[in-house]
């Protein structure tokens, strides 16, 4: 088994990336803040500002609770530009859509005005995760019918979970300051095949050639045989616990205009789960081992840790609340991916029994190189002052309702060479819609999202052998829902 192959499965356990926001990274989590293209930071004005801006909620009256769900439908397609001998490519190319039509993630945010000094919030949502699968087979299928690029990876998921209580001081009438100790649970799962009959054989391949052809080169023995094993499948889940830590400043004048900084450090993941693994029932190759070196012994099932690293945002803001009688927000974010170079995973079993070396020994390391990505965020927002004509039931709903609007573009930060399975990713275009409608206490938001990936065709030599070289097309439909309860001073007015 490839050292690299093990190695590019244990990142995958970290990316259950797939390409709504950079990489895996999640930022659609404000149903307001999302109707005006994300661009938040500045305005901050309901509870989802312990996300956007926590200092934003030193600015709020009253007691807030919101509950925010957004769906995610994406699709991935990749038409290879080589293939194995006898591959059957569909005529749309092989699809990366996720098994579930939808994938929800949800998001829940509490705030209450203490003084006219003091606020605090708690908040808990999921700034990494969402999930792909490009698996298309059955172990029991024909070869030619699989996914070309499995070797890469074909199924991954990850959630990471920010618990965040939050406190916000008003510096004075025009400014104020926030910090959150957040916990942070993530857990992560991969499903990846191995035993590449293209790969070029290493220190363990050379090993499994000696058992099964004594006295012959290694090298020679394990490319004869190579197309004759198994195809194995390497199925691992982890979890880890760490703090994070997010602050934020917002100023708003008497004028109109507002600016915002916010900042949501980096976590360094130490993982701990287990790893297991399967075969095919082919393989020509199998009676040749020997009886005690069996699969079972060369790879079993066993404890893992790693190290993963998310990346940390930081964005400046600036709004105008009393602009074309709305408000017009812009936002720019680095978020720093270049953190993650690469992803070590060690296995617990290194020998077997005998002490004779596995099929998962040493420390495997993939280098990714990510960049740091940016993206920037513009929308609008006004409150309708005059119903539409129209049936009188017509008029009312369109009472005391915010429309939106606003456009995102997300630069990605995959390199071609990390392009594949894991991370479909490309630079992206996205264009949002959204309204609330305030009924007394109680506010109805929602938004819809188009992302349009730009097409995108690597050709990396190093990656010939795993079959990932070829174009990626890509697009996804988000939609989201936002419930808000105001508690306490509040009068039902948006944009405090």
């Amino acid at each position: 088994m490839r050292k690299r192959s093990l190695g590019l499965a244990a990142l995958a356990l970290a990316c259950a990336p797939k390409a709504w926001c950079s990489a895996f990274a999640v930022n659609e989590l404000g149903t307001r803040a999302q109707g005006m293209g994300g661009a938040f930071t500045a305005v901050a004005s309901d509870a989802t500002a312990i996300f956007f801006n926590p200092a934003g909620i030193a600015f709020q009256r009253g007691m807030s609770m919101e509950l925010n769900n957004l769906i995610v439908n994406g699709q991935f397609r990749f038409v290879p530009t080589e293939t194995p001998p006898g591959t059957v490519v569909p005529a749309k190319g092989f699809s990366g859509a996720v098994s579930q039509p939808f994938i929800p993630i949800a998001s829940f945010y509490l705030t209450r005005r203490m003084s006219e000094k003091w606020a605090i919030g708690f908040g808990g949502f999921t700034p990494n995760g969402l999930a792909t699968n490009f698996t298309n087979f059955n172990d029991g299928d024909p070869a030619n019918t699989k996914y070309v690029g499995r070797f890469a990876g074909t199924r991954a998921a990850l959630q990471q979970y920010w618990f965040q209580p939050t406190v916000a001081y008003r510096l004075s009438e025009s400014q104020a300051i926030s910090v959150g100790v957040a916990f942070v649970h993530t857990h992560l799962f991969l499903e990846q095949s191995f035993l590449n009959p293209n790969d070029a054989p290493d220190d363990f391949s050379r090993s499994l050639a000696k058992d099964a052809f004594p006295g012959v080169d290694p090298n020679l023995a394990y490319r004869s045989f190579a197309r004759l094993l198994p195809e194995g499948r390497l199925r691992a889940a982890a979890t880890a616990n760490k703090p994070g830590l997010s602050a934020g400043y917002l100023f708003k004048s008497k004028s109109g205009l507002n600016i915002g900084l916010s900042y949501r450090t980096h976590v360094v993941s130490h993982l701990k789960g287990g790893a297991a693994f399967s075969f095919t029932n082919t393989g020509a190759l199998l009676p040749f081992l020997p009886k005690d070196r069996g699969l079972d012994v060369l790879f079993p099932s066993q404890k893992i840790t790693g190290t993963f690293t998310t990346p940390g945002a930081y964005t400046v803001g600036v709004a105008h609340t009393k602009m074309f009688g709305g408000t017009i927000a812009f936002d720019f974010k680095i978020q720093d991916f270049k953190r993650f170079k690469d992803f070590p995973i060690n296995f617990e079993k290194r020998a077997d029994a005998q002490g004779r070396e596995i099929g998962t020994t040493n420390e495997r390391r993939l280098t990714f190189d990510f960049k740091n990505s940016y993206m920037f965020n513009a929308g609008f927002q006004r409150a309708l002052k005059m119903a539409p004509p129209g049936p009188k039931i017509m008029k009312k709903m369109m009472e005391n309702v915010t429309m939106r609007a606003g456009y995102i573009y997300d630069k990605s930060p995959v390199p071609d060479k990390s392009v594949g399975p894991l991370f479909p990713d490309t630079d992206r275009h996205s264009w949002t819609a959204g309204m609330t409608k305030s009924l007394k206490s109680v506010d109805l938001s929602m938004f819809y999202q188009f992302m349009q990936f730009i097409n995108k065709t690597t050709n990396v030599p190093a990656n010939n052998h795993q079959f990932t070289n070829g174009e990626y097309r890509s697009f996804a439909n988000l939609i989201g829902l936002g419930l808000t309860w105001r508690f306490g001073g509040h009068d039902g007015k948006l944009d405090r």
